[in-house]
């Protein structure tokens, strides 16, 4: 999360949607008295050259909440005439897409998300990674280790911030971000990447599993027409 009180937006970062990616650029543009809260500084928040680039300042305030801040809690903690008149940017990702994500972040340290080839499947079976993940995925999804997003950019069914950067158009709208505060455009770094296979979303998914997703990320659907879409 950041809030920038010298160019005076407030970045409020969401789940599994590049933020940490997005944040680590935008705190380099933080001085003062901005607020930028810290992470947590292991391997998957370092770039390719394996280099820290996130700064964090002046986040005492919000260490005990963590890096991501719920549009609601920030607005409780700044004065109105600021929440009104800054530019609030938030991220969203399509919901199915997300959950896949979500899902092998979450599973990162579990070996069994990486199934091997077994001997029928040397002698032409299809090996299907993702079907054979189904019954794993569906129990994650039954649980409560995960959430959807809307609570960085929905208050009241409404959104609630000025810009939401869309994951699947996500350098250009960087750049539209930069563009209307008027900071300099860079390439985004590919922090917290690596952890999935690159398989489509849809290849994970049944009818139950469709619809747990739809029934978490209703506010996705309805407010940024987000929709599930085959391979």
């Amino acid at each position: 999360m950041i809030i920038s009180h010298t160019h005076k937006f407030i970045f409020i970062k969401s789940l599994k949607t590049a933020g940490t990616s997005v944040e680590s650029i935008l705190s380099n543009y933080c001085s003062g008295s901005d607020i930028v809260t810290p992470l947590n500084d292991f391997k998957h928040n370092r770039n390719e050259k394996g280099e820290f680039i996130h700064r964090a300042m002046n986040a005492e305030d919000y260490k005990e909440i963590g890096q991501h801040v719920d549009a609601e809690t920030i607005r409780a903690r700044l004065p109105a005439e600021l929440w009104n008149s800054y530019f609030k940017v938030s991220l969203a990702r399509n919901p199915w897409d997300r959950a896949v994500s979500f899902f092998y972040w979450e599973h990162r340290q579990d070996p069994s998300i990486r199934p091997r080839k077994r001997f029928y499947h040397y002698l032409g079976i299809p090996f299907n990674e993702p079907k054979m993940l189904r019954h794993k995925f569906r129990e994650f999804l039954k649980s409560d280790k995960w959430a959807g997003n809307d609570r960085f950019y929905v208050q009241g069914d409404k959104l609630c911030v000025d810009f939401v950067i869309r994951y699947e158009n996500l350098n250009e709208d960087f750049a539209e971000v930069c563009r209307r505060l008027g900071l300099p455009t860079q390439d985004l770094p590919h922090l917290k990447s690596g952890i999935r296979k690159k398989h489509h979303y849809s290849e994970y998914f049944d009818e139950e599993t469709k619809a747990l997703v739809a029934e978490r990320h209703k506010n996705d659907i309805q407010l940024l027409g987000y929709a599930f879409e085959e391979r």
